[in-house]
């Protein structure tokens, strides 16, 4: 019994890891680029400034109505903590890639929601 719910156990954390789900950013332009959406984070490139996508960003959360918690500022990456009504955790990620580009990372929840994390990223790119 205990073996079998191991394995069970096992199988269903390599599926929830191993999915990736790849999102247009923007279609109305046609631009070729993608977002990925992993393991319930959304992965999005940014042509910015880390810095820049950071006051960006939390002007965006503040206005639309979720509550800052808390920031971490580190050398490469910024993170920043908020909660939304009931409580939901909204983690957002900025870090700069070696390619000199930003990538923003973003979970919204314990299990992540695709459609929420996509209208942050898009309220942030639009305010960029």
């Amino acid at each position: 019994m205990k073996s079998t719910l191991i394995t069970l156990l096992a199988i269903c954390a390599m599926i929830v890891t191993g999915c990736t789900t790849p999102v247009a950013i923007d279609p109305q332009t046609g631009q070729e680029q993608l977002a990925e959406y992993r393991a319930g984070y959304l992965y999005a490139p940014l042509d910015a400034p880390i810095r820049t996508i950071f006051k960006t960003a939390i002007r965006e959360i503040d206005s639309m109505g979720y509550f800052r918690t808390g920031e971490l500022h580190k050398e490469t990456a910024i993170s920043i903590y908020a909660r939304k009504v009931g409580d939901e955790k909204i983690t957002i990620r900025i870090r700069q890639t070696a390619e000199g580009q930003a990538e923003i990372r973003i979970r919204v929840g314990k299990l992540g929601d695709l459609a929420e994390s996509q209208s942050i990223y898009a309220r942030i790119r639009d305010a960029l």
